[in-house]
């Protein structure tokens, strides 16, 4: 009986704990302490590439409703220059056009060589990734996400602003400027305990002239838990 004992004890010492195949890779890693989700996301479904619907739909259920961590007073409309709004939901897609827009001493330039670029003169502050020498279409998406998409319809490059959704509602009044101070941005209305504020969604942090430390990505800073200074939408 002991024999046997020991015999299924060694059994299940060896097959009884398999590896742990969801450990996260340092890609996935990179890429959740990137986003600084304190909500539990499966790091699968950040990938970059996957910029369908069916995709986002399952982030979108797991987090939904957040706060955004990054505000500013009430914009004045002279602050920035609009490059187009973002649609509401079943809206569709706004084709972002491949043409230049400016702001103070800035411009954003969706250039025709395929990259998205924000330049101060003829210095480059901040450029997507992945497009450059490709053929894109850039748009506006009704899952709140900026996406650059080859002919072929493969995404190579997105905002993923889709964490900023509140199930089918988008955060009101949500469009991509060009500030000007030199930072590309998307926000949209949100509302502080003191009042109604402009709620960053994500920035190429250029603001001032100064080289992207996110060259290649938006930054973006938000919490599903609102915590100090997080600051709501308002849908």
């Amino acid at each position: 009986m002991k024999k046997n004992l020991l015999i299924i004890t060694c059994f299940v010492a060896l097959f009884g704990c398999t590896k742990n195949t969801n450990t996260p890779t340092n890609a996935d890693q990179k890429k959740s302490n990137d986003l600084n989700i304190t909500a539990k996301v499966d790091a699968d479904t950040l990938s970059k590439t996957d910029t369908t619907k069916n995709g986002r739909n399952k982030v979108i259920n797991n987090v939904s409703c957040a706060y955004s961590k990054t505000y500013a007073s009430p914009y004045a409309s002279s602050y920035y220059t609009v490059i187009a709004n973002f649609p509401g939901f079943n809206g569709g897609g706004v084709v972002i056009p491949k043409s230049t827009w400016h702001a103070g001493a800035y411009a954003f330039n969706n250039q025709p060589d395929g990259n998205l670029v924000v330049y101060h003169g003829n210095e480059a502050l901040w450029g997507s990734s992945n497009t450059f020498g490709k053929q894109t279409k850039v748009q506006l998406q009704d899952d709140l996400n900026l996406v650059a998409y080859d002919p072929n319809g493969v995404g190579l490059f997105e905002s993923q602003t889709y964490f900023y959704k509140c199930g089918t509602k988008n955060p009101r009044n949500t469009k991509l400027v060009l500030t000007n101070d030199g930072d590309l941005e998307i926000i949209a209305d949100g509302m502080a305990t003191f009042g109604p504020v402009t709620v960053i969604l994500a920035s190429t942090r250029t603001i001032g002239g100064v080289h992207s430390p996110n060259d290649g990505s938006f930054f973006k800073n938000y919490t599903t838990s609102g915590g100090a200074g997080g600051v709501s939408f308002v849908y």
